[in-house]
């Protein structure tokens, strides 16, 4: 029975959703009961409430599968990654399990460390917590948009 060793820090379900769409993000996705794992990185589009979601497919390289719009996600008719994928089946399940706040107690989510906003290594303890630093919080809360993004996603 081998065990997976996660470096980073787990996320709690509430903050995981900010993190994921912070504008920068790696998550990591992993079922703690299968040992499954997928990274994804979500990236958005200036100025708008779309986002890029990729899996990551080799040591360093992601490949695009889909966007995330108003909190829903749509495989990408570009995407070189089949929507039976398991990387996108799972994508898709976990965000809209933490839009209802019912995500199972064995699938985490995990960040390595980064801003989910900005990207740069976390070093304040409360910020290693949410997967964001203190100045781009200051930034996310100011900004209306993403409030509303998120009222939309959880409402």
């Amino acid at each position: 029975n081998k065990t997976t060793t996660m470096t980073g820090h787990k996320l709690n379900n509430s903050e995981a959703l900010k993190f994921i769409f912070a504008g920068k993000s790696i998550v990591t996705l992993l079922n703690s009961k299968t040992e499954n794992r997928f990274t994804f990185k979500v990236k958005s589009v200036k100025n708008s409430n779309l986002y890029f979601v990729s899996v990551l497919t080799g040591s360093e390289t992601y490949s695009y599968i889909g966007t995330c719009a108003e909190g829903v996600f749509r495989h990408g008719r570009k995407s070189t990654i089949s929507k039976e994928a398991q990387s996108v089946k799972v994508f898709e399940y976990v965000i809209n399990k933490l839009k209802i706040n019912n995500l199972p107690d064995f699938v985490e989510a995990w960040h390595e460390g980064k801003c989910g906003k900005c990207g740069r290594t976390l070093t304040v303890p409360s910020s290693i917590t949410t997967g964001i630093g203190p100045e781009c919080t200051k930034s996310l809360s100011k900004a209306d948009k993403r409030d509303n993004f998120l009222k939309l996603i959880l409402a």
